[in-house]
């Protein structure tokens, strides 16, 4: 059997996007595949199993263990000396039958103690390891690298996330020019896809805590763009056309620019102040079958909390799938990662 740690340098990295994408793979290969989150992080008291990443793969991936056992140990919870003997008890009940076990690696690398204990977590259930990057103009190539060996001879290889399809050659060719002569392989730099960015409808609405006034039905619908509708901006469809599949925030006191933005193509509209539409708007949602939320916050926190939803937004959404398995397909070195069965 095969265990694999799957480690972050920075956050929203994706690892939870290639656990989902190596396992289902394998899974199509006829290998039996298992997962762990070796260590969460939540206040002390919290229930096991509430992981929502745990939850999503523990639903895609169709594993017959409870949720519960995917994320059993909470960092406050653990004393040092016992944390060894408790990892292994918890390896032991998804191993079982296994051929592979993904290991999500928790916090990211460049934090030393996340450094120091991923290594440990490695060393006591003898896990290989891939490291995934996410893309940035000003990436510290000297710490990471730093990171990179200190899980030699471990070390299966390094992923680039979300790179500009404009910049994958240069960034493969630097990769090769700092690692190649440690050995060290790349196994993809996989491209900037904006349908692994969006979120859902719900997910908008959980985290604005907005009340749903329309069509609940269409909550798993995906939003990839964000377009504000106030005064100054011309209201008409022309100008709402620009971007499709969005949410469109506008004040709950302007039906002619939710009216507008209906006429495009829009996955939900966001009214400010905790405002209700006037029945036209919701008869015309309803007929088109798009959400409206009702948020008491202003338009510009509700702008503010979007942008920071968009950016940390996780792989959480079963339409992304066949996407990224294009993706891994075109980008991901697999023969590398089936070597490493038999290695």
């Amino acid at each position: 059997m095969t265990n694999l740690y799957v480690a972050s340098w920075a956050p929203g990295g994706g690892k939870t996007t290639l656990c989902v994408g190596i396992g289902r793979h394998l899974q199509n290969k006829g290998k039996r595949v298992g997962y762990l989150k070796p260590v969460l992080l939540p206040p002390a008291g919290t229930s096991p199993g509430m992981d929502k990443d745990a939850q999503f793969i523990h639903q895609v991936l169709e594993l017959d263990e409870p949720v519960e056992r995917l994320c059993p140990l909470r960092w406050v919870e653990l004393r040092e000396e016992d944390f060894p003997h408790k990892l292994r008890q918890a390896h032991s009940v998804v191993a079982k039958d296994k051929d592979i076990v993904l290991l999500e690696g928790w916090g990211e690398l460049r934090g030393t103690e996340v450094l120091q204990l991923s290594s440990q977590i490695v060393d006591i259930v003898d896990a290989k390891v891939i490291i995934v990057v996410p893309y940035s103009t000003d990436l510290p190539w000297e710490k990471i690298t730093f990171s990179v060996r200190k899980f030699a001879p471990r070390l299966l290889g390094i992923v680039v996330t979300k790179t500009p399809k404009a910049r994958m050659e240069s960034v493969r060719a630097r990769m090769i020019s700092l690692f190649g002569k440690d050995g060290v392989r790349i196994l993809g730099v996989l491209p900037e896809e904006r349908l692994l960015l969006t979120v859902s409808v719900a997910e908008l609405a959980e985290y604005l805590q907005a009340e749903v006034l329309c069509c609940p039905e269409a909550s798993s619908e995906l939003v990839e763009n964000l377009m504000i509708g106030v005064l100054g901006v011309d209201p008409g469809a022309d100008y709402f056309a620009r971007k499709a599949n969005k949410a469109v925030v506008t004040s709950g006191e302007r039906p002619d620019i939710q009216l507008a933005a209906l006429a495009t193509s829009t996955k939900c509209l966001i009214l400010s102040d905790g405002k209700a539409p006037i029945p036209q708007v919701l008869h015309w949602a309803e007929d088109k079958g798009t959400s409206i939320l009702s948020v008491k916050q202003d338009i510009p926190s509700i702008v503010a909390s979007i942008e920071g939803l968009f950016l940390q937004t996780r792989f959480q959404q079963s339409k992304k799938l066949e996407k990224l398995a294009q993706i891994l397909e075109q980008h991901f070195d697999f023969n590398t990662l089936y070597q490493s069965f038999v290695a």
